[in-house]
């Protein structure tokens, strides 16, 4: 006679929550056709602004400039103005199965479009030097990445051109607006430099050195004098 219990047809208890309960993130939940291969790509291009944000704190964090950190500012308060936007406007998207909330404008467009506008202001803020090629590639490298992720949106299904274009737009012109409020009237009223002047940014050793000429020449040789007085080699 056997000591176990009967078999029961019950199935196990289980502490997964029922599947109509679950959803997934769509901050980096993107579908897209198995078929074809264009779509594939543009998945992860669409992904860009995440990168974005990343590159954006690494940049800061490291090099404790204080630059990136005033662009993330503007790129943060981007995005704050596309929420607002899209419970205006209240349109929606191709379909209601792809993406959450609202369509227009974009939000993916406004944030590449800011991030190439004032990345390119950037690049040519005072004037590209005869025979420079670094401002151009630049300017072109993010046309380029801003460009497709854009129509990645599009392609994918999550958005309209007319969204695409509408957030291309407020992306392009709030950047502009954004760099010259920065330029012309928070660093020539030393706004910026009361900020650096605080002791969290002393503490921190956060620096401005987008007006320095040659400031990576200059750390590359202050690098080189230490590795030959440290090391004991030479070029």
């Amino acid at each position: 006679m056997s000591n176990y219990p009967p078999p029961t047809t019950e199935p196990a208890k289980s502490n997964v929550p029922p599947h109509y309960t679950l959803t997934s993130l769509s901050l980096t939940h993107v579908q897209f056709n198995q078929g074809d291969i264009i779509s594939k790509l543009l998945a992860y291009i669409t992904l860009s602004p995440l990168a974005i944000l990343c590159g954006y704190v690494s940049v800061t964090l490291t090099r404790r400039e204080l630059t990136p950190a005033v662009m993330l500012i503007g790129q943060l308060l981007n995005e704050c103005i596309n929420l607002v936007l899209k419970r205006i406007v209240k349109q929606a998207r191709p379909t209601e199965v792809l993406g959450d909330g609202y369509g227009m404008p974009s939000s993916h467009s406004q944030f590449m479009a800011y991030f190439a506008t004032y990345t390119i202001l950037l690049m040519y803020k005072r004037g590209a030097p005869a025979g420079a090629v670094v401002p151009h590639v630049v300017s072109i490298l993010v046309v380029v990445w801003a460009a497709l992720v854009i129509y990645s949106r599009v392609h994918l299904y999550y958005h309209t051109w007319q969204q695409v274009v509408a957030g291309t737009v407020c992306g392009m012109m709030f950047g502009a607006a954004w760099f010259s409020f920065v330029n012309h009237y928070l660093r020539p009223r030393g706004y910026l430099d009361a900020i650096l002047d605080t002791p969290l940014c002393q503490w921190a050793y956060v620096r401005d050195t987008e007006y320095m000429p040659d400031s990576y020449r200059r750390e590359w040789e202050l690098w080189r004098e230490w590795r030959k007085t440290n090391n004991g080699k030479s070029d």
